[in-house]
């Protein structure tokens, strides 16, 4: 899977465990696609306590627009989005499944097929996404995300939920 055009790569240890900036350049107000940072996820949010099937596989090149998250807290955004970024998931890989305890996620499909199983206490929910479609995570909930044959790529926003 190639990276986003014009974009900076980096694998997640480096990203994450790193000094790798999310943009080079000033960035309040605009951003250009060549200085954001690309981060590369392989496998896909690994989770392998998740049940058979469900712990992630494949690569997710992820492209970091914006992001209040901790550990690269830009200070731009101030309405409780943690991270806006656009996500391209290889053919058949998997993001493990993971519980978000407090935040909101939203995944907007531009190419490809996702289906995604949400879960929330006993009940377990399947839905198909083609291009166009959202789904929504809400706290307290779990969700496992499979791309179709072709992959997929998809808009991810997060928001700090205020209990």
């Amino acid at each position: 899977m190639a990276s986003k055009p014009n974009s900076r790569l980096y694998n997640d240890q480096e990203f994450h465990g790193g000094n790798a900036p999310l943009y080079t350049g000033d960035g309040y107000s605009f951003k250009q696609a060549q200085a954001m940072a690309t981060v590369v996820y392989q496998p896909a949010h690994l989770n392998p306590q998740a049940p058979a099937g469900m712990a992630g596989q494949g690569r997710l090149d992820g492209t970091w627009i914006y992001s209040e998250e901790p550990d690269k807290a830009e200070g731009i955004l101030s309405s409780g989005i943690e991270l806006v970024m656009d996500s391209s998931l290889e053919a058949n890989g998997s993001i493990g499944l993971h519980e978000h305890s407090h935040t909101e996620e939203l995944y907007y499909l531009l190419s490809g097929e996702l289906t995604i199983t949400v879960i929330e206490g006993e009940q377990q929910q399947t839905q198909q996404l083609k291009v166009g479609d959202s789904h929504c995570i809400h706290p307290g909930q779990s969700h496992f995300v499979q791309a179709g044959s072709t992959g997929a790529r998809f808009i991810v926003v997060a928001a700090k939920v205020n209990n």
